[in-house]
């Protein structure tokens, strides 16, 4: 029934056999039960009451299931609370799922060290690939492009998922190699045309193209300065959180960025930042006191624009 999507009549056939079932047997229909539950109250009350009677199978499927409503919700200490005691075990793909999504929640807190650590004990399973994307994206919050471009490739990058090999283009573009970022966003529109990652692929590519005629124009000696009304460079920097579309070793670039953005949004900006000898201009967006509240502006803006936006600590 639930294959057919007949979740109605799932719901009915399950509440007729519930009495007649005990032990691990009632349990797992519980837990069916929970999971065709459409008031989340309800269904919160079901998980909790298999995690306090139920045997290990069970409670940790009950736990898992209540973690994710938590972390939809952006309850994210809730989640490290609930799945804390899961260690690796071998073959419980549950404990692994379990692993990853508790680093998840310790990196939506802003724990980036403690969430690197956690991702590390998932070796294995269907979200090994998942975890090498989360370690590569905080790699690119910690400044090292170079070490996510490797966890990128590790796992076949464009090749294999499209958001992989969409994140490898944004990498070489950071890095300002434009050749290979073009590459994998052709490799995201060709492997995956039907992903959501693809229609991305293709603005990034009429971007950088865009680029590539301006540097033509600027060789030729015509040089644009910036918008002051929506760039300005050296804010200063302080508590909370900001949102950045991406880093440029050419001033130009980012500020064609800026302007482009700027038309849909205010308070956009480049700021100068110095990486040992190396000098890159940042287009960001915003100042946010907390992270729920730049992670919900940065979904709008993503409707508004088409860009992808990243938050970011704003002393980063």
């Amino acid at each position: 029934m639930i294959k057919r999507k007949e979740y109605a009549s799932a719901m009915a056939e399950l509440e007729k056999e519930l009495p007649k079932l005990k032990g691990k047997d009632r349990n797992k229909g519980l837990l069916l039960r929970a999971q065709l539950e459409t008031d989340l109250s309800d269904a919160t009350d079901i998980y909790n009451g298999i995690i306090s009677s139920a045997g290990d199978d069970e409670e940790l499927a009950a736990r898992l299931e209540l973690a994710k409503i938590h972390y939809a919700a952006g309850h994210y200490q809730q989640v490290i609370d609930l799945l804390s005691s899961v260690k690796p075990r071998f073959r419980c793909e549950k404990c692994y799922e379990s692993i990853y999504l508790r680093a998840m929640a310790w990196r939506q807190t802003g724990e980036l060290g403690v969430a690197r650590r956690e991702f590390l004990k998932v070796d294995r399973g269907p979200f090994m690939e998942w975890t090498y994307i989360a370690l590569a994206e905080i790699d690119i919050l910690e400044g090292d492009i170079e070490k996510a471009i490797e966890r990128y490739e590790t796992i076949g990058g464009s090749h294999s998922y499209p958001v992989a090999g969409f994140k490898l283009g944004e990498c070489y573009e950071i890095l300002g190699d434009r050749a290979k970022a073009e590459k994998a966003f052709m490799t995201v529109i060709h492997q995956f045309p039907r992903s959501l990652e693809a229609p991305k692929a293709r603005e990034k590519l009429r971007y950088l193209g865009n680029n590539e005629r301006l540097d033509t124009r600027r060789r030729g000696g015509e040089i644009r300065e910036a918008p002051r009304q929506t760039v300005y460079e050296n804010i200063a920097e302080g508590a909370g959180f900001t949102l950045q579309l991406g880093s440029f070793s050419e001033r130009e670039n980012a500020i064609r960025l800026a302007e482009e953005i700027g038309l849909h949004v205010n308070s956009v900006r480049v700021e100068r930042a110095e990486h040992g000898d190396a000098v890159w201009h940042r287009v960001r967006v915003g100042h946010f006191q907390s992270r729920e509240k730049a992670a919900k502006e940065a979904e709008r803006l993503g409707r508004i624009t088409g860009h992808t936006y990243t938050v970011l600590p704003l002393d980063i």
